[in-house]
């Protein structure tokens, strides 16, 4: 039986709205993110391309990238199952 219903709107500014008008905002993981990303890619920047150090950088800089995409991925997540929790449809 369907007891519990949701309607989710998409929004340009949140993720959703929801009908009970609660708003999902994306959190800001890139704009926390931005000032190691800006500061290891300039380090990057002046190694030269192909050294050691360069390609130790390169990794430093990718894990960050990495662990941007995982906290929006955590974050989905979590969202889509607390909504399949707590609503049948």
């Amino acid at each position: 039986t369907i007891e519990n219903v949701i309607g989710l709107d998409f929004a340009m500014a949140e993720l959703y709205v929801s009908s009970e008008n609660e708003k999902a905002n994306y959190p800001r993981y890139y704009r926390v993110m931005s000032e190691k990303l800006a500061k290891s890619g300039r380090i990057l920047s002046k190694r030269k391309k192909g050294s050691a150090r360069w390609n130790k950088q390169r990794l430093v800089v990718a894990k960050l990238h990495e662990k941007v995409a995982n906290q929006r991925m955590n974050f989905l997540h979590h969202k889509s199952k607390e909504l399949a929790s707590n609503f049948d449809a």
